[in-house]
């Protein structure tokens, strides 16, 4: 078992004192206010929740968990003690927008280096997009991929399938559909070299039951995707849902909140650099896709936040080599699974966003789309992935965040020179598997879906 102390709680937009204690891979019990320490003794029980009967002994220096129906010779088991330090506790980060670039382009980065990063930067999930080299789009480039994560991932993981012109029956069998979160469909060049433009393969791709993402390329693409997705409500009876990755304008804005209002299961996803980044003032490493919005269009992302009509924030972590990025030509994508967390709830404190609203952005509301899973608040039964946020004054540097050097091969971020307020310092996956202020502990991490 694994116990964090000393942290803080939201409860009813407050936060408090609280402690959590986690087994395997759940929270199995949280203590709102004080740590209760009966006594300081050999043999001095501590409870961490009454209402689960959660109790721990201290015998020998170390804490052992007891049952509250057991007897003591039968339940013994070492706890794992962490000081939280009066940090934030908030839900690990499930980011469903991520480019591993392995298989096939590990000089930019790996299973490794992409989850270690992770793990840093606060994120515990991560869903692999499919526009490697090569691409996953066959069972056997799939079940390369989970072997590869299962064996070095960090944190825990899902796969998305790419879209083609030809390959949906593949995309239909029981073999792709278990092992899958999503089906991603590339309306515009990218890395990888993805495009769909049967219209026929675009509108029978709803049948299946996964979500359906959507990189469109901007408003014609966003207009021609809905087309399918009206056309394909009309010719089924039940189709999947529509996810929108990555919007940036506010002109796909009016067109998303216009489909909306005819459609529950459509659902779209902002990235940091759009929220933070603004074309005509960015002046670090170039090129990413969508391009950086202009002033009027971040501002109306933020409006749409408020009114609840952006869903999801994912990093859309696409690293590529600072020498890449100095060419020519340079590929598109910015890394920031190490820089979303901080820059997002560094806002939070600066009261730009809810934190609240930043539980559903990043955690609950990918959760309920790619696992049908619900939840409103870290409590008993909520999955282990939690983050303890520390507070000071930070800064994005060249390599790092305050001489930390950054994890992801990639060895750089768009957010150099951001002020920060907070940063993880503890990660935790599961009971066993946890970043602790520049620590990694790792053991078996798990396919989300």
């Amino acid at each position: 078992m694994l116990i964090i102390e000393n942290i803080k709680i939201l409860r009813s937009g407050d936060w408090i004192s609280s402690s959590v204690a986690i087994q395997g891979s759940r929270i199995i019990g949280v203590l709102c206010g004080e740590p209760r320490y009966f006594s300081k003794r050999e043999n001095s029980f501590i409870r961490i929740c009454s209402e689960t009967g959660v109790v721990c002994l201290k015998k020998r220096g170390l804490y052992r968990k007891v049952s509250r129906l057991a007897t003591l010779d039968e339940s013994m088991e070492e706890v794992k003690i962490l000081d939280g330090e009066g940090g934030y506790l908030i839900p690990g980060m499930f980011d469903p927008h991520v480019h591993v670039r392995e298989p096939g382009q590990e000089y930019k980065e790996d299973w490794h280096s992409c989850s270690k990063a992770a793990l840093k930067g606060g994120v515990t999930s991560i869903l692999d997009m499919p526009n490697n080299k090569p691409p996953v789009v066959s069972k056997k480039e799939l079940f390369k991929k989970i072997r590869i994560a299962g064996k070095k991932s960090y944190v825990n993981y899902g796969f998305h399938f790419a879209l083609t012109d030809c390959n949906l029956e593949e995309i239909f069998s029981e073999e792709v559909q278990r092992n899958i979160c999503g089906v991603k469909v590339y309306l515009d060049k990218t890395t990888g070299g993805l495009l769909v433009k049967d219209e026929r393969v675009l509108i029978n791709v709803f049948v299946q039951p996964r979500p359906v993402l959507i990189h469109t390329g901007g408003t014609a693409g966003l207009e021609k995707i809905l087309y399918c997705y009206d056309s394909a409500f009309k010719k089924y009876s039940s189709i999947s849902p529509l996810y929108i990755c990555h919007i940036s304008l506010k002109d796909e804005l009016r067109l998303l909140e216009k489909a909306r209002k005819n459609y529950k299961d459509i659902f779209c996803e902002v990235t940091p650099h759009h929220l933070f980044l603004e074309s005509n003032t960015y002046r670090g490493l170039p090129s990413v896709k969508p391009p950086l919005s202009k002033k009027e269009d971040i501002e109306a992302l933020w409006e749409a936040i408020e009114r609840g009509l952006i869903d999801t924030i994912g990093s859309d972590h696409a690293p590529h080599t600072v020498d890449e990025k100095k060419l020519p030509s340079p590929p598109a994508g910015f890394p920031g699974l190490e820089t979303t967390i901080p820059v997002i709830y560094s806002a939070a404190l600066e009261e730009l966003i809810g934190f609240d609203v930043l539980f559903r952005l990043t955690s609950f509301n990918s959760r309920k789309i790619f696992c049908k899973k619900l939840y409103s608040e870290i409590n008993e039964g909520y999955p282990a992935e939690v983050v303890v946020l520390k507070d000071g004054d930070f800064t994005v540097t060249a390599g790092g965040i305050d001489g930390e050097k950054f994890e992801t091969k990639a060895g750089w971020s768009p957010f150099q020179g951001f002020k920060l307020k907070v940063k993880p310092f503890i990660t935790v996956v599961n009971e066993n598997c946890f970043y602790l202020n520049g620590n990694y502990y790792r053991n078996r991490t798990r396919k989300v879906c």
